[in-house]
């Protein structure tokens, strides 16, 4: 978390929202999810709207708390962390409830997740109105800000709306209790629109190509913010206090701090396929600048407002000769993407801040066909909408599991008494509350995946497990019939580059399930410990799927064949992509299977095997 310096001198004045503040700083308190919150540099540039948003304003007068919490929905944030305090890796993040002071201003944006963990209707509003009144309790001044939209686009004019009502709910709480609102989800969808498909994926969103960054490798991510999109997504907000009808929301206004331009050019002009648009920074905030080449043209460099060529970078992640960063100083400025045959253009203003600030709301860069505003968009009934959020991942294709049956630290047990389990057992968590299983693992580079967890319990009833890796991924696994019996429950969840530990915590008093293994969506995961494989994510797993956890060399897959070695005992096991047992066989003596006398359909199935003492665990293997 990010925490401007607070001082608390004295009582806020009612008077506050017409007269300058005379005493020192008031907190905003930034409530959210992973849109909002923080994002520590192993994720770079993935960053959330709160993370910078104290550059915005005169620290003197105003700090910012970011207090957003990945993976969170409105009621697991409420429950979890607005109304108690929040532990982790023996840390104690204070409740944010009681850190709330009379005349501190709570942004609350939620949303994101609560379509995906289905927290309906009444359940969102009761915990978003439980923020709202127990700020006003305390002398708090509540703001609502309906979700980002994800850049997931129907056609150039169209946005999908992939959370559905809850960004209707919002606008309905807000109405109902009176509390200020800035409408997220109208102004990004709009201002997404505007950019193109392109840059909102490119500039805005985490869509990175390898090699772009150290820190991370490629993603195609709609719904999470680089660090541009973030400032964007900020500075709209600032935007709107500007001109908000609410006094509360528009006194904010007044200790912005001074704005700076930096104009943006190109040339000779076409000759990229996209460059960072011309905008205005505070003092302080780190400016990325980026273009991409359209196809055989090249690319000298980025040139200052004097005509002199820049380099290093002031992020250090940054790989790529396409971009370039920097400081904003205290007068606006000017760049040029200088590609061959062009020249840099030169800067001709007078370097003073900014004095006039877009006015139009909903805003939209150039025009948008089809605007939506808030007042005309009435609930539909989920029903009517493809569930994207919780049936969408980035990749089935697991590239390698790891057993669970052996945590490096956990609290519950060890075992092996139930069966078709894939590796040397399971972990079986403790009967209660918070019994946890901890994994060290090593990431190549940050990356957005799936995450598949295989798992049985017996019960009518879900039981719910935290998967904490830096931030929290709450995944709700039913019941598989009997603890015989096995399923993949499917997470997408944020890697962090380098060695963390992936935690699983049980958030009931049962325990969590059985979990017999996990597994990525991305190559050149190991645990620590062991000896990490090479990244090739070119592999094509359709052909080559079979990776040998225990030993190397000795197995394969040719096509759909099963190559074996030696002459012992081989227990071949196929799954499906449910993780269910749909075929077993003992073969003795053959050095090699054919999987299409195994399965009755077409489709992605896991093999496991076992030869004497030996195991292996393929891929997800393509049978025709």
């Amino acid at each position: 978390m990010k925490m401007f310096n607070k001082i608390w001198q004295s009582a806020v004045i009612a008077s506050m929202v017409v007269a300058p503040l005379t005493w020192s700083a008031v907190t905003i308190y930034m409530c959210g999810d992973s849109t909002m919150q923080d994002w520590n540099e192993g994720y770079y540039p993935k960053q959330g709207m709160g993370q910078d948003f104290g550059y915005f304003f005169d620290a003197n007068a105003i700090s910012v708390y970011n207090a957003g919490r990945g993976g969170t929905t409105s009621q697991t944030y409420y429950d979890g962390h607005w109304k108690v305090d929040f532990k982790k890796n023996g840390v104690t993040y204070p409740a944010v409830s009681g850190l709330v002071r009379k005349g501190d201003y709570v942004f609350i944006m939620f949303g994101a997740n609560d379509n995906g963990y289905k927290t309906g209707e009444a359940n969102f509003k009761k915990s978003i109105g439980g923020m709202v009144t127990e700020s006003r309790a305390k002398g708090a001044i509540p703001i609502l800000l309906a979700p980002i939209r994800r850049s997931s686009f129907t056609n150039k004019d169209s946005i999908y709306e992939s959370y559905h009502a809850y960004p209707i709910y919002m606008r309905q709480v807000a109405d109902s209790l009176k509390v200020p609102l800035i409408d997220l989800d109208t102004l990004s969808r709009n201002y997404l629109i505007s950019t193109g498909e392109l840059y909102a994926h490119r500039f805005v969103n985490m869509f990175i190509n390898d090699g772009e960054y150290s820190t991370s490798g490629a993603q195609t991510d709609n719904q999470h913010l680089q660090q541009m999109g973030a400032n964007d997504m900020a500075r709209m907000v600032t935007e709107q206090m500007r001109i908000h009808t609410d006094a509360d929301v528009k006194a904010l206004a007044n200790y912005l701090a001074p704005m700076y331009q930096v104009d943006v050019k190109v040339s000779p002009a076409g000759s990229d396929s996209a460059t960072t648009l011309s905008a205005y920074y505070p003092q302080g905030m780190k400016v990325t600048l980026k273009t991409i080449p359209k196809a055989g043209k090249k690319f000298v460099g980025w040139f200052d407002g004097n005509g002199n060529k820049v380099s290093g970078n002031a992020v250090t992640q940054i790989r790529s000769n396409y971009m370039y960063s920097f400081a904003m100083g205290n007068k606006s400025t000017q760049y040029t993407a200088v590609y061959e045959g062009g020249s840099a253009i030169k800067y001709t203003g007078d370097g003073s801040a900014r004095k006039t600030f877009p006015t139009d709301v909903p805003k939209c860069i150039g025009g948008c066909s089809g605007n939506v505003s808030s007042s005309s968009i009435t609930p539909t009934s989920s029903s009517s909408f493809d569930d994207e959020s919780s049936s969408s991942h980035v990749s089935l294709d697991i590239k390698r599991y790891f057993d669970a049956h052996a945590p490096d630290e956990g609290v519950g047990f060890s075992e092996n008494n139930h069966e078709n389990y894939t590796g040397e057992g399971f972990f079986n968590f403790a009967n209660e509350m918070n019994s946890y299983a901890n994994y060290k693992m090593v990431f190549p580079k940050a990356s957005r995946v799936t995450m598949a967890i295989r798992y049985s319990f017996a019960g009518n009833a879900d039981r719910m497990v935290n998967v904490y890796l830096d931030h929290d991924y709450y995944v709700f696994f039913e019941p598989t019939g009997s603890w015989d019996e096995w399923d993949t429950a499917y997470v997408d969840i944020d890697l962090l580059s380098g060695e963390n530990t992936l935690q699983f915590i049980s958030m009931s008093n049962d325990g969590g399930p059985n979990i017999d293994a996990f597994g990525f969506s991305i190559n050149g995961v190991c645990r620590v410990g062991e000896e990490c494989p090479e990244v090739n994510d070119s592999t094509d797993t359709s052909k080559t799927a079979i990776k040998n956890e225990i030993c190397l060399g000795r197995f394969g897959l040719q096509g759909e064949t099963l190559r074996l070695s030696g002459t012992e005992r081989a227990h071949v096991n196929v799954f499906d992509l449910r993780g269910r047992l749909v075929a077993k066989r003992i073969v003795e003596n053959a050095s090699e299977v054919s999987l299409t006398t195994m399965v009755k359909s077409a489709g992605l199935y896991r093999v496991v095997v076992r030869q004497g003492s030996e195991k292996f665990n393929a891929n997800w293997v393509k049978v025709k």
